[in-house]
């Protein structure tokens, strides 16, 4: 049977529909613990850094003003500025307060300051505050309590949180999440979620248990496939992968954790999406805490020659990043696997944002397939299931749509990337987790589409009390 592009997109579209209406359990105990936590310590830590700001000579301080942080950081205690915005100003964002940090690892207001953005982040983007300020409904607004009356079977003390996440939304061609423009379902961002906040997921059923079924390094493994790069694809697919991608680059032992480590997958990662040296060597010395050299400059000098010696490395990758480059030089796009377009209208090289649009074209067909492989596992999960069920779509869909605390059987409750949230249901679901990881090694649906696309992938599977 042939399959189009559009019609496996609706195909897509509908089962992440599904996804949203099934919601997420949320252990309303919990997550009043927490957030009552989260509340508590943003106001005491702000508190603190109002306090010390007062007494370094400020009339007024509000740590989330970036005008008051500027004044503070840079006028009043004198810390060097590191990156300016696009308006000139000095940056005051998280990166930069890090990289302070580094510098200046005694300075306990930005410690201070770093703990109170986590916690005030936590607490109103989550737990939320009664400030009538909110542009957008905070996390405990959007979640929906049981009808009084339902199955015992159901925990006591949840409720449901929606997820609603969108197949074409994102530039990159991975997902988004979260609604706010007109007609869409109110909804928080389901995809970035700390793993703190995480904890309060749980299964819907008394004694239930949470599946997360994740790709093993999806990415990775679709970049050695498009760029026909056998080495790369087998180190990801079959190999150790960053383990052994670092004992080949550095010529010696790599154990995981360690500088070194963190320095091939800063490599591999910025790498495989053309990262150019300067960001590299950024990213080596801030957060992987790897130096070739304490000295800057020779520092960006050795990690040039790394940048080219990994390159050289894996010779299909170093094609993939020039080919990609040329499609978008000469036809302004660059097209995916299965066929999706990213146009880049610009004006050669000397385009203001060259350096961006290089970037995007080499990222946007590896991310974009990415995106198929896990829309792909959902719909075929569906049907499968449904079919072992002895189910119809249109017994599923309105089951989920009338009693999702209690539907007949495992819902997928998120999709994180390469991730794939299961509820396990009492009854059938050891069935239903089964037919979702064959599901997810096999995509057969997008190898319809995509037939070329011969690989079995690999799947990591915990069983859990939370979605953490």
């Amino acid at each position: 049977m042939s399959l189009n592009l559009i019609t496996f997109t609706n195909m897509i579209a509908m089962s992440l529909h599904r996804v949203g209406l099934a919601g997420a359990a949320v252990d309303m105990k919990e997550f009043h613990r927490l957030g009552k936590k989260w509340t508590r310590e943003s106001t005491q830590k702000g508190d603190e850094l109002v306090k010390f700001a007062l007494r370094k000579g400020m009339a007024e301080f509000k740590p989330t003003n970036d005008n008051h942080l500027r004044e503070l950081l840079y006028e009043r205690l004198k810390y060097p500025v590191f990156a300016y915005s696009e308006t000139g100003q000095a940056k005051v964002d998280k990166a930069t307060l890090y990289r302070i940090l580094e510098e200046h690892d005694d300075s306990a207001f930005i410690k201070k300051l770093l703990e109170y953005n986590t916690a005030d982040k936590l607490a109103s983007t989550w737990y939320g505050r009664d400030d009538g300020k909110k542009r957008k409904p905070s996390v405990a607004e959007l979640i929906i309590p049981l009808p009084e009356r339902y199955p015992r079977i159901v925990r006591d003390g949840i409720g449901l949180l929606h997820f609603w996440i969108f197949s074409l939304r994102a530039r990159t061609g991975r997902r988004a999440s979260g609604g706010g423009e007109e007609g869409d379902p109110q909804s928080r961002n389901s995809q970035n979620w700390p793993p703190v906040a995480r904890t309060v997921i749980r299964s819907r059923w008394t004694k239930g248990k949470v599946a997360v079924c994740d790709f093993t390094r999806l990415e990775m493994v679709i970049m050695g496939w498009r760029a026909k790069d056998e080495k790369l694809l087998d180190y990801f697919l079959n190999g150790e992968g960053y383990i052994g991608v670092a004992k080949e680059f550095w010529g010696q032992e790599v154990e995981a954790d360690t500088p070194l480590y963190k320095a091939t997958k800063s490599f591999v990662l910025g790498l495989d999406y053309n990262m150019k040296t300067w960001k590299l060597a950024n990213d080596l010395w801030y957060k992987a805490k790897f130096r070739f050299s304490n000295d800057w400059k020779t520092h960006v000098k050795e990690t040039a020659k790394a940048r080219r010696r990994y390159l050289k490395l894996f010779n299909g990758l170093y094609n993939y990043i020039g080919d990609r480059i040329n499609e978008v030089e000469t036809q302004q796009q660059v097209v995916s696997p299965s066929g999706r377009i990213r146009h880049f209208p610009h004006h050669g090289r000397d385009s203001e944002g060259w350096w961006h649009i290089e970037n995007a074209c080499v990222n946007f067909p590896i991310q974009s397939f990415a995106s198929d492989v896990t829309g792909s596992a959902l719909v075929d999960y569906e049907q499968e299931m449904l079919k072992d069920r002895g189910l119809s779509y249109n017994d599923w869909h309105n089951a989920l749509l009338n009693e999702p605390w209690n539907p007949p059987c495992s819902p997928v409750f998120n999709e994180v990337h390469d991730e794939c949230d299961l509820d396990v249901h009492p009854s059938g679901g050891k069935r239903d987790l089964e037919i979702l990881i064959d599901c997810m090694q096999n995509v057969r649906t997008l190898k319809k589409l995509v037939p070329e696309f011969n690989l079995k992938l690999k799947v990591d599977v915990q069983i859990k009390d939370t979605w953490v």
